[in-house]
């Protein structure tokens, strides 16, 4: 794990921290980050295209009062960014980490219930390679992921692009007035440049956009 921004085995860590690696999310099929907290017990995450939310052991914020101000902070691969961001999309992950309690400043912001921590696949110096996968729903989901190695420069330089695609119908819910159904339609990439000249300098530099679109209703009453 990375917990303290260094590699190490879990078990010389003095935290509290529970890894998904990427081969559970791939054995368990999690398309949706919301959907790691079926695999760490006590994380609450809450998928929200205004307001995202996390809790770790019931601690938590709401959001629209406290502004950007969480109890629990998000990074990508040690830079800090939203819990919106955080949510959009799991793709081409290699380890999700959960810090539970009271963190420091080590990665630049402290969070007096928890951090999350991605880590994306990083490029192979030395191996090309690729994946293409898809999952299909009988209620009109499609989700295609895939990723690309290429090295450049043999165990020194390489280059990673993954992607994804993903459309659904969000909660099934319409509107009773003009027929307009919930929906989601969202795309993205990343692009990720591993750099090793020597054995004691590692550079990784990764450049990523998603662009998500969301039409949402709400039911009022159901049966």
């Amino acid at each position: 794990v990375t917990a303290r921004r260094r590699d190490e085995t879990l078990q010389d860590v003095p935290l509290t921290v529970n890894a998904v690696t990427s081969e559970q999310i791939n054995d368990l099929n999690i398309r949706k980050f919301e959907d790691l907290q079926g695999v760490v017990a006590g994380l609450t995450l809450q998928e929200d295209s205004i307001a995202a939310n996390a809790s770790v052991r019931g601690v938590r914020f709401d959001t629209f009062a406290s502004g950007n101000n969480p109890t629990v902070e998000f990074y990508l691969n040690d830079a800090p960014m939203s819990s919106l961001s955080a949510m959009q999309a799991m793709f081409d992950i290699g380890q999700v980490e959960v810090l539970r309690g009271p963190q420091g400043t080590l990665r630049g912001r402290a969070s007096p219930s928890g951090a999350i921590t991605i880590t994306s696949q990083r490029p192979v110096l030395d191996d090309f390679g690729g994946y293409v996968d898809t999952t299909l729903t009988d209620i009109g989901g499609k989700n295609v992921r895939a990723a690309v190695n290429v090295p450049i420069v043999e165990d020194m330089l390489a280059v990673r692009v993954a992607g994804f695609w993903e459309e659904n119908e969000q909660n099934q819910a319409e509107n009773a007035f003009t027929g307009d159904k919930s929906e989601y339609e969202g795309d993205g990439y990343r692009i990720s440049v591993g750099f090793e000249p020597t054995d004691t300098i590692a550079i990784n530099a990764m450049y990523q956009m998603i662009e998500p679109q969301r039409s949402l209703w709400f039911p009022v009453e159901s049966a």
